[in-house]
């Protein structure tokens, strides 16, 4: 199918990156039209490219298992990459010849790793005045604050700033989202914002800007409305698990079969009287022998519910521990509460709702030409849609393409970058790979989809 253009076509972006933080927002320009050239090095490899995949642990993938990682489509996608060891002052000297030809360098490396590397935004900007110059570092540019110095990932941001200490139950230890870093993903979104607005800056001035963007920043402004409340009235919030401030009942609550769960969220009068009916038509023997709901005149109201919040909780498991959670969220539907079963990984990827919205497609690229599985992008503009046109670049795929026709190299000067260590070249251009479970997109309905 004919793709129209793009509205970020023509926008060229250098990426010096590392994880999540501004590799996700690189991957949202690189879906909507923008050449993003990634900057990797084979000695110090991007950590996503580390976990590689269990599968290509033998010595026959050896030389190209940092190209297996299932999470490369999920920052990289429709990305260029670029080897170069930076650790080497000719490398460096090529980097800086792609960004004085770039509109945007993106990076969320430390302010001093990068400006020991000659990369800081003085030297970029002198080098190219209309270059947006976006630093995503974990405390800012600044090096009079007291964090400046200090590495950190999304899992360190999290309990850092009071997010980590409000997630969790009251009886319980801070329960920490550590397995994808909700900061990082902040982070990456302001910074996307942030790229744009200078962009469009640029435009009307003609002068690039320096974006300085700390991740330590975007974390605490989450949590905005709770230091606010702090501030103003001396409230300070308490881990409260699936309950909220202004509903009852309100929770996740278990269902028939091995950790099975449906979310239910009474948030009126008049869906109490729904759920109340409905439990009093179940009867006490299914309630845990509560009964009289609908009648009791101290739930009528959401204070009086709230502090009677482990009674409901109580008589509300019982009741849907004896249905499926798709069974006790339809019951709960039909009489006006929001519920609906919590889904797991699995349950996700037949979901109707992403099957209709294409979230999942498989995709072409260099080392898996037969498709890899690659996940969508929640923005979507109806005139000018993005899509993805190779699921990730292997390392070092486009190195001697944009050295030469963005930096300006020839052929000789690449050669020699390469002969000395300072760049590299794909290993095995030869080999192309399938996943283990390459058949099963075809179950999926993905098996062949490239756009």
């Amino acid at each position: 199918m004919e793709q129209s253009t793009r509205p970020l076509e023509g926008l060229k972006v250098v990426e010096l990156s590392i994880a999540i933080a501004a590799p996700s927002c690189g991957r949202m320009l690189a879906y909507f039209g923008a050449d993003v050239m990634k900057l990797e090095s084979l000695q110090y490899p991007d950590v996503v490219r580390l976990f590689g995949s269990a599968w290509a642990r033998t010595p026959e993938y050896a030389s190209v298992f940092t190209d297996t990682s299932p999470y490369l489509p999920e920052m990289n996608a429709n990305k260029r990459s670029i080897g170069l060891n930076l650790k080497v002052g000719a490398a460096v000297d090529a980097a800086k010849k792609l960004i004085a030809n770039a509109d945007v360098f993106l990076t969320n490396y430390s302010t001093p790793a990068v400006t020991d590397l000659g990369l800081d935004a003085a030297t970029l900007r002198a080098l190219n005045p209309r270059l947006v110059y976006a630093a995503l570092p974990a405390f800012g540019s600044d090096p009079s604050l007291p964090y400046y110095p200090f590495i950190s990932w999304g899992p360190n941001q999290a309990p850092l700033v009071g997010l980590d200490a409000v997630t969790g139950f009251p009886d319980q230890e801070p329960a920490g989202v550590a397995s994808f870093a909700p900061p990082d993903y902040f982070a990456g979104l302001h910074a996307l914002m942030a790229v744009l607005t200078a962009l469009e800056s640029r435009d009307q001035t003609g002068e690039g800007s320096w974006v300085d963007l700390s991740q330590f920043g975007t974390t605490v402004a989450a949590l905005g409305p709770y230091l606010l409340d702090e501030q103003l009235s001396g409230t300070v919030v308490e881990r409260s698990g699936n309950r909220s401030a202004w509903y009852a009942p309100q929770g996740v609550y278990p269902s028939r079969g091995e950790d099975r769960w449906v979310a239910v969220s009474v948030t009126d009068d008049a869906a109490w009287q729904g759920l109340a009916g409905l439990l009093d038509r179940a009867g006490p023997a299914a309630t845990g022998g509560e009964t009289g709901f609908a009648a009791d005149p101290g739930l009528a109201t959401a204070e009086g519910r709230r502090e009677r919040h482990d009674r409901l909780d109580t008589a509300l498991a019982a009741w849907s521990s004896t249905r499926s959670a798709a069974q006790a969220a339809v019951e709960l539907q039909a009489v006006g509460v929001a519920a609906h079963p919590v889904n797991d990984t699995e349950a996700m990827l037949v979901d109707p709702q992403l099957a209709e919205y294409r979230w999942y497609q498989a995709v072409p690229c260099f080392r898996f030409p037969d498709g890899d599985l690659v996940g969508g992008c929640a923005l979507r503009l109806e005139d000018t849609p993005g899509h993805w046109e190779w699921a990730f670049p292997t390392m070092g795929e486009h190195t001697a393409e944009v050295l030469g026709s963005v930096a300006g190299l020839s052929e000789a000067e690449i050669t020699e970058l390469v002969e000395q260590g300072a760049a590299y070249v794909p290993a095995e251009p030869g080999l192309s790979l399938h996943r283990p479970y390459q058949h099963l997109l075809g179950l999926l309905g993905l098996k062949g989809a490239s756009r």
